[in-house]
């Protein structure tokens, strides 16, 4: 009879608390203030938390080992499961040290599989401070997700652990993923700049494994140009809009001759810039007008609508837009690289994720719309 899977379990605190607030992420001290000051609260626990519980069932065929406190066994406990803890978090906000004398021990220790809960900060962190090939495999929590390591929602994430528990092998079947992350220094008005930092194993299953990010060829410019001229031509000019980041966004407002930002969200009325760079609470001010607009751009290479990037456009605020009311637009080449025609929704509210499922119009030129299939990730 197999011993028990050993899953090591790690949630960093803080990842994605810039989400909602309009930061970019939440790595470093002074990031993590601002957030604070903006009104931001932890998410990642509760990330964790939706992805263990379905675990619970087969809490017998697994042991999951994990930090003391907000780092791994909060989570368990709200999920209903009981942790092994071997490693006890220090009594003060956590740093990337502690997430990376974390996996350090659990790879001491052997474990099958390390989970994390966070972002590509996280993410960065773990890959530093794992050796050999122990796979690992991400949460989505954070605000920038660029990375092939996490599975595209919690759910997919319980969804592929339980395929493993339930099909016992003496190795995990593993890839090679790429780790990606964005220095949130070098962000500015106009550019960013992705570094690779690297590869690590991740169970194979490109269902529940999210695609890294992919950008823009040259061949795809007339194509995004075609779609910001239809955007100009159609804007109601009475209409508020909020407008998510991107480059193709981006090209768009500029025709206005205004000045957006890249990652971030703005908003528009008609053609004039109204607001910039808003968080979810500045964006709720907005709900109340009528008619108002979402125009979001598929991220490439992973093809989410929400919840990559634009969490500050919560489920809250889309719906009251309305499923008709949001505005998509890729180019066609971005939208045939996804390994399935279909754009995924990881908004974090169950009920909008299935409001937006279904089948969505995607403006792909000047001239030319398709028909998508949208489901929740």
């Amino acid at each position: 009879m197999n011993a028990p899977m050993k899953i090591g379990l790690i949630v960093n605190p803080i990842a994605g608390m810039g989400g909602k607030v309009g930061l970019k992420g939440t790595d470093g001290e002074a990031a993590l203030k601002k957030a604070l000051q903006l009104g931001a609260v932890p998410v990642a626990s509760e990330r964790a938390e939706q992805a263990l519980q379905p675990l619970a069932l087969l809490a017998q065929d697994f042991t999951i080992i994990t930090c003391s406190g907000e780092m791994g066994e909060n989570a368990c406990i709200s999920a209903g499961l009981t942790p092994s803890v071997v490693i006890r978090t220090p009594d003060r906000v956590t740093t990337k040290l502690d997430t990376m004398a974390a996996v350090g021990e659990l790879v001491n220790i052997n474990v099958s599989l390390i989970l994390f809960a966070g972002g590509d900060g996280t993410a960065g962190d773990v890959f530093a401070a794992l050796q050999g090939d122990t796979p690992i495999l991400g949460i989505p929590a954070g605000v920038k997700m660029h990375s092939a390591v996490f599975a595209t929602s919690p759910g997919a994430a319980s969804r592929l652990i339980l395929r493993l528990l339930r099909e016992p092998s003496p190795r995990l079947a593993t890839r090679q993923a790429e780790i990606m992350d964005i220095s949130e220094q070098r962000e500015n008005e106009n550019s960013h700049r992705t570094k690779l930092l690297g590869y690590a194993s991740v169970p194979t299953d490109r269902r529940l494994i999210q695609n890294p990010k992919s950008y823009g060829t040259p061949d795809e410019q007339d194509s995004i140009q075609g779609i910001a001229k239809y955007l100009e031509d159609n804007l109601n000019p009475c209409g508020y809009y909020i407008i998510g980041p991107g480059q193709t966004t981006q090209i768009f407002l500029k025709r206005l001759g205004v000045q957006g930002t890249l990652l971030g969200v703005d908003v528009i009325r008609g053609k004039e810039l109204i607001d910039r760079d808003v968080n979810h609470k500045q964006l709720i001010t907005y709900s109340r007008y009528h008619p108002l607009f979402v125009i979001v751009s598929v991220i490439g290479g992973q093809g989410f609508l929400f919840g990559r990037g634009n969490q500050q456009i919560t489920s809250d605020i889309l719906e009251q837009v309305g499923k008709d009311n949001i505005i998509v637009i890729s180019t066609a080449e971005k939208l045939a690289s996804l390994d399935r025609l279909c754009l995924l929704v990881d908004t974090g509210d169950k009920k909008m994720d299935a409001a937006l499922s279904g089948y969505i119009r995607v403006r792909v030129d000047e001239r030319q719309t398709l028909i998508v299939k949208v489901d929740s990730a």
